[in-house]
């Protein structure tokens, strides 16, 4: 089964800070600045407060507000200055702790925000905006039994904050909590339908193997914003393991053309081409995941065995080799290096692989591939009794009736030889092997009518060996 990374980004919902008014409001510099920060026209506020404080420097209000503006232009480092003169002035309220924290929490200074938001804490208890992100900056940093606290306690403070339960969704969502997850996603939405809420809805419902509910999701945000390149990554690998390919490549292919640098699309593309049979298409697409330090085993894995699908076996072994080396777990890497070493006429090198993928993992196709091989060798018996362990594991497995039939022959059991054919026969013989082999036993059997039949048979299929038995036998 096909692994590939789930990336996505944390983008942290909007979070509201409120400019202080002048309780006078005597001066028209503040109030005009008040109402360009009312009116979002953060950049004119911040000029008005400015041109204010030139006049009044000590006035802790302005400069609190100052602040704010600096926080909405995402001048994270100016607002925490001008928090720091707000409170050496003697503004040293909640707000104003809080207000430096999320410039903190911004600019990615997770225990300094925290440290800012518990102070905020000590001034006004229960305060759901410093819990919340007090929480969320515990996220970042991986204490996620810590985050869930003081989440908990924001959704107390504050039942009816949104912002509480998006954050609590995440958490729960990196504890493995994933119906705790939606269930905070779907309050949180309930109270204010936010695309990053949607966005994070889809991912739990992708771990949740929800993946049509997971594809509204991304189609909801994606109506929102068109250029939100992770979202038509993930709705990618909801289509994927859908097994529609056609869409998962379509939006890997648009989430590249917004962000060239996602290198696990290039993976997850070459792996939808693979998909598709369109090998020759997923060798560059597999080629720049490993240029681009996408190295791991699987892939290498999946490289070697598109390079094998390509006929490309000296390839295909090189990575599986490497792949190996890095994950000696994954039984299907030394079966896909037993068919290359079997395609080069390494038959006991394709035997020894064979045993290896066995002693992991028991599967048809390795039975059949050891089978095969041990053919090769002139080891029937041996071939007979693996091939008649893939039959058991899958008993309409027409390769391996067709083989074991062959070993029978060679092993002049007829009448079980004849028997294997016929069935394989009568799921199709898409090669004409199946029906040669079928006329040498009606030969050896002395029905001739029915050896030419097969053997003419054998040739329309295009078997290389056909048109030499039937010259043999006299065939008309």
């Amino acid at each position: 089964m096909k692994r590939y990374l789930l990336l996505f980004l944390i983008f942290s919902l909007h979070a509201s800070l409120c400019a202080q008014r002048d309780p006078v409001e005597r001066d028209p510099l503040f109030a005009s600045a008040y109402k360009k920060f009312e009116a979002k026209d953060f950049r004119g506020a911040y000029t008005d407060y400015t041109a204010y404080l030139t006049k009044k420097p000590q006035d802790a209000t302005a400069t609190y507000n100052r602040g704010l503006c600096a926080y909405e232009l995402k001048d994270y480092p100016d607002g925490i200055s001008n928090f720091n003169k707000s409170i050496s002035m003697g503004r040293r309220k909640h707000d104003a702790y809080y207000s430096r924290g999320l410039c903190n929490y911004r600019l990615k200074k997770y225990e300094v925000a925290i440290a800012d938001f518990d102070t905020a804490l000590t001034i006004k208890s229960n305060y759901a905006k410093a819990l919340t992100y007090k929480g969320a900056s515990l996220d970042e940093l991986d204490k996620f039994k810590e985050s869930l606290s003081a989440l908990d306690l924001a959704v107390q403070a504050d039942p009816n904050y949104s912002t509480a339960y998006y954050f609590r969704g995440i958490t729960k969502y990196h504890l493995r909590d994933f119906e705790g997850s939606l269930s905070d996603y779907n309050t949180s939405l309930s109270l204010k339908p936010i695309n990053d809420t949607y966005f994070w809805r889809g991912l739990t419902y992708i771990s949740l193997k929800r993946y049509e509910e997971a594809i509204t999701d991304y189609d909801t945000v994606l109506r929102r914003d068109p250029k939100y390149a992770t979202a038509y990554y993930n709705r990618a690998i909801a289509y994927f393991d859908l097994k529609n390919y056609e869409k998962s490549l379509s939006d890997n292919n648009k989430a590249l053309e917004l962000d060239p640098g996602k290198v696990a699309a290039y993976y997850n593309r070459a792996l939808d081409k693979y998909e598709l049979g369109r090998y020759k298409e997923a060798e560059p697409d597999f080629n720049a995941t490993i240029d681009l330090k996408l190295n791991d085993a699987k892939h290498y894995y999946w490289r070697g065995v598109n390079y094998f699908e390509l006929g490309k076996c000296s390839e295909a072994i090189s990575d599986l080799n490497i792949a190996i080396q890095k994950d000696k777990t994954r039984a299907s890497a030394y079966f896909y290096r037993a068919c290359c070493k079997y395609v080069q006429g390494d038959h006991a090198g394709s035997i020894e692989d064979c045993t290896m993928a066995l002693s992991i993992e028991k599967t048809q196709g390795a039975y059949c591939q050891r089978g095969i091989s041990k053919c090769e060798l002139n080891d029937y018996s041996g071939a007979v009794e693996d091939l008649t362990e893939a039959l058991k594991l899958q008993p309409a497995y027409r390769v391996a009736l067709q083989e074991r039939g062959i070993a029978y022959y060679m092993l002049e059991k007829d009448e079980l030889a004849i028997g294997d054919l016929d069935k394989a026969i009568g799921m199709g013989d898409i090669n004409g092997r199946s029906h040669y082999y079928r006329g040498k036993l009606k030969k050896r059997g002395n029905d001739m009518a029915g050896s030419c039949a097969d053997l003419k048979e054998a040739k329309a299929l295009n078997y290389e060996n056909a048109v030499e038995e039937l010259v043999k036998n006299g065939c008309k």
